[in-house]
């Protein structure tokens, strides 16, 4: 099976690395992440100007309908930015709400997303529930750990039905009844929430699959997650060892860099063992995801295992190669390593994905 990037692919990754060099370097990063308010308007205009929002939405609604496949270019791209953007979430909820039933707010939202005029986190797990009063739902409840949280416009929350079904439901992050609590969470450039839902009513179009069962959707969507946080943890570890290279060449020990110790090379032999197994076992998800295959779950699955302790194990290996310095506030290595380790523990980490591969092939 071949995972080299087509021609259009190297030119989506060589485009998108432009931008975010250009409008979204570490020190940047920084300003908006740890000196700001988390929000970044300049870079998501640039992201949508550029066409990046439109990715994953049908060309009928205004996008440019590629596939997952595709967005994990992307994905590997802003993982090396750390870029600070609810912009992953945002196209996963534009790939479920592609798959809902058809109707005009179907339609309006897709074509939004695809301009750019909106934006999505995702509020997925138990501890919500719904109710239909008057034409309308009214939602209670607490979840937590909700990336991006208000400084998205809209969250895609799931909630349980009365009558044992899962629906999810489009609402403003501002909407009455819809509270946020920073959780100061130690990766600031993805901030995580708290989201309080107290008699919070919302419209009978907010239910994205109206009264039908949403629960294949939601797992799709948990599942497509997964693959993207595996594939964005790729492009965060491919940037650590650069970064690392770079570092042992220039560095200068006793009349020699650094990196002629062959210890510091073992070191530097592991963590590009690690990240070639973390490419393979992510374009195989995003293959199984396209192609729609059996085994579609385990591929996610291992691509997750992948990405968390392995993907920690090249931030540790990566701060012990830049030695002193590594540890320091003012070097950037540990905003990579943040990412990785935040990217590990949400929606499960290595023992979890272990068990699903366990649990779909035993």
């Amino acid at each position: 099976m071949d995972f080299d990037l087509n021609e259009n692919q190297q030119e989506l990754r060589s485009a998108l690395r432009s931008l975010f060099e250009g409008a979204c370097d570490i020190r940047h990063v920084r300003q908006v992440a740890y000196d700001g308010d988390g929000r970044d308007p300049a870079l998501w205009k640039a992201l949508s100007e550029g066409g990046w929002t439109a990715l994953m939405v049908p060309e009928a609604e205004g996008g440019s309908g590629l596939r997952f496949e595709d967005f994990i270019v992307l994905l590997e791209e802003s993982g090396r930015a750390v870029a600070p953007v609810p912009l992953s979430t945002t196209l996963l909820a534009g790939r479920l709400i592609a798959n809902a039933p058809a109707g005009p707010a179907r339609s309006d939202t897709l074509r939004q997303i695809a301009a750019g005029t909106a934006s999505f986190t995702l509020a997925l797990g138990e501890g919500v529930k719904a109710e239909a009063t008057g034409g309308n739902w009214r939602l209670d409840g607490k979840l937590e750990f909700v990336p991006y949280g208000p400084l998205a416009a809209t969250v895609l929350v799931e909630a349980a039905l009365l009558d044992g079904k899962r629906g999810l439901f489009a609402l403003p992050t501002d909407a009455t009844g819809v509270k946020w609590l920073d959780l100061d969470v130690m990766d600031r450039t993805v901030r995580q929430h708290e989201m309080t839902l107290s008699n919070a009513s919302v419209a009978a179009a907010a239910s994205i699959f109206g009264t039908a069962d949403a629960s294949a959707a939601i797992q799709i969507l948990v599942d497509e997650w997964r693959a993207a946080l595996a594939a964005e943890s790729l492009g965060v570890a491919e940037k650590m060892i650069e970064l690392s290279v770079a570092y042992v060449k220039e560095r200068v020990q006793f009349g020699k860099p650094v990196g002629s110790n062959q210890a510091v090379k073992v070191r530097i032999a592991e963590m590009g063992a690690v990240i070639d197994r973390l490419r393979s076992a992510v374009y195989y998800a995003a293959w199984a995801i396209d192609s729609n295959v059996p085994e579609r779950k385990v591929a996610i699955a291992m691509a997750k295992a992948a990405a968390s302790g392995p993907g920690a194990f090249v931030g540790t290996q990566a701060i012990h190669v830049h030695g002193g310095i590594g540890f320091t506030w003012e070097y950037d290595l540990h905003l990579y390593f943040k990412r990785i380790k935040s990217n590990e523990l949400l929606l499960g980490d290595t023992s979890a994905a272990l068990q699903q591969i366990a649990d779909e092939v035993l």
